[in-house]
């Protein structure tokens, strides 16, 4: 996805705000800030930084007294609109869209405005059952509705553009992933114990079907419940092959590249593997509900190292109990869904210098 310097450099900026908004908007006042969690932790050098929870609209509330004297004086109550049971995230360009299987919609941030809005339950547009979402470079929005079996499309502001009708061809559509150009829409057809459809299915930008990638099996470039996908930079095709306890890479026509993953509970081995995300830099990123945490492995599978982990019960930063899908933008962020837990945690990835630095500086 091609973004101009000047947007990149805003929705790093704005996000960056975000940070420090995230945490006044969540603590209350007479508690000390809680500390950032890093990984890996000290001594080493760090990689990634926690920076912000996202739950809905008080997420991105300034706790200062202008803003509380306007929601005093409006009615506004920003804590009433929050995301339901969160599913699947994609973003880019300061906008975080975030798929709500309760609430039957898409819930969206806008980081650079400081402002919530939602859709996807007007007419043509209307969904069932969201799950996976991906975005292209144009904005436009790909919404996976898994129980009417179609892809719908809007554009950035949530607006109806069309759909891609899968009814006869999809047994469990869950998830998409689409080329910046909008031009060839993948969709990870999870299919189920009894039938065979365990396959990725690609789509021209008029919805047509011009290739299938996969069968149900266990040998290189076949799948067993995959249950998500990402395209990477170059163009190759991820897919997560959560039944065979596996990530699998394909080219632009289809053809298995090479596969890494193996089951067990162990780091670099794959429990549950809920989500996959490739970020700009080729680093693969998998969740694992088992684990509870975030993976993140080198485009070989060698493994670097895993982000976050179990909660003890409370709801700390860097803390899962369910964690499902995941997405890259193009500031080098990850966001990470935790269903269980009704959040959206964003984690950046830190320069060498940053983290450098950062290893010199006393514990907050």
């Amino acid at each position: 996805m091609n973004t101009p310097p000047r947007r990149r450099l805003a929705a790093a900026a704005a996000l960056a705000a975000l940070s420090a908004l995230a945490g006044c908007a969540t603590q209350a006042p007479t508690r000390p800030p809680l500390r950032r969690p890093v990984w890996p932790p000290p001594p080493e050098q760090p990689r990634y930084i926690f920076e912000a929870t996202l739950r809905g609209a008080a997420s991105l509330v300034d706790e200062s007294s202008e803003s509380q004297m306007r929601r005093l004086l409006v009615g506004e109550d920003a804590s009433a609109q929050t995301i339901g049971k969160p599913f699947a995230v994609a973003a880019a360009r300061g906008r975080i869209y975030v798929t709500d299987t309760e609430g039957r919609r898409v819930f969206v941030f806008d980081i650079p405005r400081r402002r919530t809005f939602t859709f996807g339950f007007r007419l043509e547009g209307a969904l069932k059952k969201p799950s996976g979402i991906d975005l292209d470079a144009q904005g436009r929005v790909y919404v996976v509705d898994t129980t009417a079996r179609r892809v719908v499309i809007y554009d950035e502001l949530g607006l109806y553009v069309g759909d891609i009708d899968g009814s006869a061809i999809w047994t469990r559509p869950t998830a998409v992933a689409v080329d910046a150009a909008g031009e060839r829409i993948h969709v990870v057809d999870t299919g189920g114990v009894e039938s065979d459809n365990h396959r990725v299915t690609v789509h021209d930008n008029k919805g047509r079907m011009v290739a299938e990638i996969g069968r149900r099996g266990s040998r290189p470039g076949e799948f067993n419940l995959p249950t998500d996908c990402a395209m990477g930079a170059n163009g190759e095709l991820w897919v997560l092959d959560a039944g065979n306890f596996r990530v699998q890479a394909f080219d632009a026509q289809g053809r298995a590249l090479r596969q890494f993953g193996s089951p067990g509970n162990g780091l670099g081995q794959l429990a549950r593997p809920r989500g996959l995300a490739v970020g700009r830099d080729g680093l693969v990123y998998v969740s694992d509900a088992t684990l509870c945490n975030v993976q993140v492995f080198q485009p070989d599978g060698q493994l670097l190292l895993a982000l976050g982990g179990r909660s003890a019960g409370d709801d700390a930063p860097g803390r899962y109990l369910l964690p499902a899908r995941l997405a890259t933008d193009e500031t080098g962020r990850l966001y990470v869904v935790d269903q269980f837990l009704h959040k959206v945690e964003v984690l950046r990835r830190l320069s060498d210098e940053e983290g450098r630095r950062r290893m010199t500086q006393p514990p907050a």
